[in-house]
């Protein structure tokens, strides 16, 4: 997503100058982050009328679009935050022209303004990977704004499809030029675990779920083009990207096609999307998980693309209740998790 420098190609620009950023993101990775959303805020029990929530790191304001459809009480009170001012700007848009309870606002995740104790429920959807500290500072501020007794959910991807195909593109076309590995492994859970019981939260009261997601397409090169415009800054612009442009898209197009994690149905083309969850709750029982949702056509069973021949990317999520311990004013979580009952036959 780096649109600075020199080097940007400026077929990137064309897709990531401003608004069009937005709108790039959400026609890519945005539709399967959005799933995810969905999916964890759908087995919280009702928000409570009064709750004041946080969508931290909200980008264009996919949680708090979720919240608002799914919750009629007109008397809750958002505070979108994030430091991306083109996403912060579409959601103030929307917001102001549908008069949605929402104060947005540029601020970043390891430093919010806000008092202590002062949010309902606070949601990090995606966004902890990006904080600092390798996710702690982050969430330590989500443990320090939270009410005692109020829920925090974070997540964070365990595997991308779409990633090693860009990496594949990289390694073809930037010759001599690594493409960055990932500092922190977030890849089974433990990492984010560790960060939340450092920032206050308890380890015992999180378990591990599974879920997966198909972001679907009827122009896979288009969609492969929005992706590498979008992803391929991480591993560095370089001059010849700009003239290869159109040679990097289409193999981007045909290996993100031949991979195990893309099918072709009736002309449309299915990205597959997993997620691993980690979940700790205190308070009303959770909704159980439903069957394993797909994006574009749903099957409550896969006799057609079989899960386990899948390379699937993934999440963990946290959700954790604070609770205040009376006797010495301290506070840890409490829960009671969820677990997919097909978990072992999903390849991961």
């Amino acid at each position: 997503m780096n649109i600075s420098g020199p080097r940007v190609p400026k077929q990137a620009r064309a897709l990531l100058d401003g608004q069009k950023k937005v709108s790039t993101y959400e026609a890519t990775g945005g539709e399967v982050t959005a799933q995810f959303a969905s999916h964890n805020i759908g087995l919280l029990p009702s928000i409570a009328p009064g709750s004041v929530i946080h969508d931290n790191a909200c980008g264009s304001g996919t949680v708090s679009r979720l919240i608002l459809s799914s919750n009629p009480s007109s008397d809750i009170k958002i505070h979108a935050t994030d430091v991306d001012q083109p996403f912060l700007d579409k959601l103030q848009e929307d917001a102001t022209k549908n008069d949605w309870p929402i104060e947005v606002a540029n601020q970043k995740s390891e430093s919010l303004s806000f008092p202590d104790n002062f949010f309902d429920l606070s949601v990090t959807n995606i966004g902890i990977i990006f904080f600092g500290a390798a996710g702690l500072d982050g969430a330590k501020e989500i443990h320090r704004t939270l009410k005692p007794g109020g829920v925090a959910v974070v997540n964070c991807w365990e595997r991308i499809t779409w990633l090693m195909p860009i990496l594949n593109v990289h390694t073809v076309f930037r010759t001599g030029k690594p493409f960055p590995a990932p500092v922190i492994n977030w890849a089974d859970g433990q990492h984010l675990q560790k960060i939340m019981v450092e920032a206050g939260f308890s380890k015992d009261k999180m378990r591990i779920e599974k879920s997966d997601a198909w972001a679907k397409t009827r122009d896979l090169r288009g969609w492969a083009e929005k992706s590498w415009a979008y992803l391929a800054g991480i591993g560095g612009w370089i001059e010849s990207d700009e003239e290869k442009w159109d040679e990097e898209v289409d193999l981007l197009a045909k290996v993100l096609k031949e991979q195990g994690g893309t099918k072709e149905v009736d002309g449309e083309a299915f990205v597959e999307s997993v997620r691993l969850s980690q979940r700790a709750h205190q308070g009303p029982p959770l909704r159980a998980p439903t069957a394993t949702h797909w994006i574009g056509p749903v099957y409550s069973t896969s006799p057609i693309f079989p899960l386990s021949s899948f390379k699937t990317p993934a999440e963990t999520v946290c959700i954790a209740d604070r609770t205040e311990i009376p006797s010495t004013n301290e506070t840890t979580s409490a829960a009671v998790g969820l677990a997919w009952d097909s978990a072992a036959d999903w390849e991961v």
